[in-house]
């Protein structure tokens, strides 16, 4: 949000402002305003720069397997290519932009969680993925997971605001000053890169993708989470809609549905690659997203 944001993948920062204009309607059925040959009304769509979740392409079109599946959804309900606007910010600021109306929909990954599901709907989720951490190559502090930030105060990292990692943290019971907040991807990597943190959170898929192209840092085996009770979590993310779109919420997950039935999810999913060629996610990954529901994350 997230096995996310989950969670694709290349280091292209966030855009820190949400843009206010030509965005969608706050009207029950996710339609905007007009525009598009469809004749469906525009439809702006949230995403936050993150691979390979959901990101803008160096053509300037949002790439990421989240917008991709978006388009196959909405495709089938009727909304053309001209009928979509992606828009890109801080992954913070996705759930008070949805909320604010700026956006009809979020496509980026995010995991789903009680917390979120106070503040938004989800769809089913498309994916899960574990958990790691970017640290300096050859790992000179033996950082396995959160556990051993806990066990050791000196240690520090480097959290995305508004993430699911923040979260973890306080589940593993890391002491507040350990965690270093930071509102984009670039910003965290450049922190662990001057020595002024310890390792990266972020989803294995993100971490493996940032460490690919950068110098001098490397993952660290991925791992499953666990909540405060110390039960592994369902690390595992979807689309998200505001509380009252229940109906275009609904709509959108039925046909979503009929993808993962098919294999069209697992298909777009897996075809994302590092720069190694290896794939961020494995058909078990989607596999397992496709065997749960929303109402299996616990409200």
């Amino acid at each position: 949000m997230a096995l996310r944001r989950k969670n694709a993948l290349v280091a292209l920062s966030a855009i820190g402002a949400l843009a206010l204009a030509a965005c969608g309607s706050g009207d029950d059925s996710g339609d905007g305003g007009d525009g598009g040959d469809s004749g469906m009304g525009t439809l702006t769509i949230g995403i936050a720069n993150e691979q390979p979740y959901g990101y803008m392409g160096d053509d300037g079109e949002a790439a990421g397997f989240d917008p991709q599946i978006a388009r196959e959804v909405l495709s089938t309900m009727g909304y053309s290519e001209d009928d979509l606007e992606f828009k890109v910010v801080e992954f913070g600021q996705l759930i008070g932009g949805l909320q604010a109306q700026q956006f009809d929909l979020v496509a980026a990954g995010m995991y789903i969680n009680a917390d979120r599901k106070e503040q938004v709907q989800f769809s089913d989720p498309d994916y899960c993925t574990k958990e790691s951490f970017a640290v300096e190559a050859g790992n000179p502090k033996d950082i396995v997971d959160y556990q051993s930030f806990a066990e050791n105060p000196d240690l520090t990292m480097a959290v995305a605001s508004g993430t699911v990692e923040v979260g973890y943290a306080e589940a593993a019971e890391v002491a507040d000053e350990q965690l270093k907040p930071y509102s984009g991807i670039d910003q965290m990597y450049d922190a662990l890169a001057a020595g002024e943190v310890d390792a990266v959170s972020g989803t294995a898929a993100t971490v493996s993708g940032q460490v690919n192209s950068r110098d001098s840092v490397e993952a660290v085996e991925a791992f499953i989470p666990k909540d405060a009770a110390g039960e592994e979590t369902l690390p595992c993310g979807g689309f998200a809609f505001r509380l009252d779109d229940t109906e275009f919420r609904d709509e959108f997950n039925t046909e979503l549905n009929k993808l993962r039935e098919d294999g069209t999810t697992t298909d777009i999913i897996t075809s994302f690659e590092d720069a190694d060629g290896n794939p961020y996610f494995t058909p078990e990954d989607v596999e397992l997203a496709n065997g749960l529901t929303v109402d299996d994350f616990t409200k």
